[in-house]
């Protein structure tokens, strides 16, 4: 198993307006892997936080790295500008609305994926269904994995849809995964992390726009 020292991990936290979050998030992060690279995503959020977020860059914290973008690409695009700008083998999301409770997670996730090829990504795996709700198990579901604490293969990811601006971002990124053989490895996340749930959707919503709101009433209706 590798040591954290050698995980060829970057660690990537997406902020919007929530700058207490997270940097409670990295701060946790930082407590059990302080030698790994961590990217916190700013996306477009103005008021206080890019003030907040630039105290992450300390010269204490040489590892972490601020990117302030000019406005809200939302969640999939930024995990997606992440992806295409970090060359590490491996990139894990922390949502900002978790915390990091214990040491192992990184290494659990890293030694899953290195030991079978055609696993792409670690994580809490759940089924969904085309729309992105969730759903039992069944021949018309689609595996997933939830980004609040997970762990994708870059390379695969490239040659795959990128993530999008929905309230699942990773669902046609990882049904093309699937399709292609890939495989979803679930972890229990829950053994190492604290999910707050909705820290950000509850303070400022998803902001999925019209399209989103189709698609939730779609769902409703059963279609």
């Amino acid at each position: 198993m590798n040591d954290s020292h050698t995980l060829p991990v970057t660690a990537v936290i997406v902020n919007f307006r929530t700058p207490d979050l997270t940097i409670r998030a990295a701060d946790s992060f930082r407590l059990h892997y302080a030698s790994l690279p961590l990217l916190v995503i700013d996306n477009g959020s103005g008021g206080s936080s890019p003030e907040d977020l630039q105290k992450l860059t300390a010269p204490a914290s040489p590892l972490v790295d601020v990117l302030f973008l000019p406005k809200n690409i939302h969640h999939g695009p930024a995990m997606d500008l992440a992806l295409k700008r970090i060359s590490s083998p491996y990139v894990f999301f922390l949502d900002s609305d978790c915390t990091v409770h214990r040491h192992g997670l990184l290494e659990a996730m890293v030694g899953l994926l290195e030991g079978d090829p055609l696993a792409y990504a670690a994580g809490k795996k759940i089924f969904m269904d085309r729309r992105g709700y969730d759903t039992r198990e069944s021949p018309h579901s689609h595996p997933y994995i939830r980004p609040i604490a997970m762990l994708i293969k870059r390379d695969l990811y490239l040659t795959l849809p990128p993530f999008r601006r929905h309230g699942a971002p990773c669902l046609a990124n990882m049904i093309a995964a699937v399709r292609d053989g890939y495989s979803l490895v679930h972890v229990s996340v829950e053994e190492y992390i604290t999910h707050e749930g909705r820290g950000t959707a509850s303070r400022h919503g998803y902001r999925l726009g019209l399209r989103g709101k189709v698609n939730h009433l779609l769902h409703r209706l059963g279609f």
